[in-house]
């Protein structure tokens, strides 16, 4: 589980048998408010992070064994919230978890996935620097309105979900990109520093280690990867770079001012529940001012 202090960094994956780059999103130090006091007087403000065992990360669920299912729900987890377009579910199929309800929140229509589309994302996933993956990521974020919607308003018990120890967990193919670019803004809302945020994403390069290999081999079929180089974008594909998170953030923040014009502006979210999901999701450490 997370480590339960914020200090040294969570390395906080979860074995999952037959499952890679499962990890638990809790444990991020959150940022503490400017302060509006003299320093000389001002009380310092109680140490704040992330609460754990309440939102964890995955990669698609199909090659759970029976022992992975009997973790997730050791983990009480009972909601599932599988980001994959239907294209992708027709090919690779769904994993039924009995106990542990599936929504259905793709990011991307079918017309997303013709061949043509599907190029065009692999090749800003794969392209050097920042500037392509950003813009692939912005694109997530328009689409994906409705899937960040859903999860803060789970998470924030306005459906049913995140308070009374049950949890729930997000995924799409590799549990890196797509759940990748809505844990982050998740993270930010919640005042989780930029840099943390870019850190825990990097963290995919850990996860994903046991199987990158057969995933590039995966992704060398594909006309894209075709060629001098091939090989070296499809490994950039399926990186995680903190560069890429930072980018992003910067992107959200001239774009829609920040998170909570993201959450408010363009995904329809109030602030009576943002503060719900802050509510739920950020817990007190330590109370320094009393102690």
């Amino acid at each position: 589980m997370a480590i339960p202090s914020p200090e040294p960094l969570p390395f906080p994956f979860i074995h999952v048998p037959a499952l890679s780059n499962f990890r638990d999103i809790g444990g991020w130090p959150i940022q503490p408010p400017p302060s509006t006091f003299p320093v000389s007087t001002s009380p310092p403000p109680p140490l704040r992070r992330v609460r754990t065992t309440l939102l964890y990360r995955s990669p698609d669920p199909i090659t759970l064994t029976p022992a992975g299912e009997a973790t997730l729900h050791a983990l009480r987890i009972t909601t599932l919230f599988d980001l994959r377009a239907s294209p992708q579910i027709a090919r690779l199929g769904v994993r039924e978890l009995p106990g542990i309800a599936r929504v259905w929140l793709p990011v991307f229509g079918e017309h997303a996935y013709s061949p043509e589309r599907a190029a065009q994302r692999y090749l800003a996933y794969s392209s050097e620097g920042t500037v392509g993956i950003v813009g692939a990521f912005e694109e997530i974020l328009e689409a994906g309105t409705a899937v960040f919607a859903g999860l803060v308003r789970h998470l924030g018990g306005r459906e049913g979900g995140g308070a009374g120890g049950e949890a729930c967990m997000v995924h799409c193919t590799t549990g890196n990109n797509r759940t990748g670019v809505f844990v982050g803004v998740l993270l930010r809302l919640l005042g989780v520093g930029v840099h943390h945020v870019a850190a825990e994403y990097a963290l995919s390069n850990v996860g994903l280690a046991s199987s990158r290999d057969a995933i590039v081999e995966r992704l060398m079929k594909n006309p894209v990867f075709a060629g001098e180089g091939g090989r070296a974008r499809a490994e950039r594909m399926i990186g995680a770079r903190e560069e890429s998170m930072v980018a992003m953030l910067d992107m959200v923040e001239k774009r829609w001012g920040g998170p909570e014009g993201y959450a408010m502006d363009a995904c329809g979210l109030s602030e009576v529940e943002i503060v719900a999901l802050r509510r739920c999701m950020v817990e007190v450490v330590e109370d320094t001012a009393s102690s």
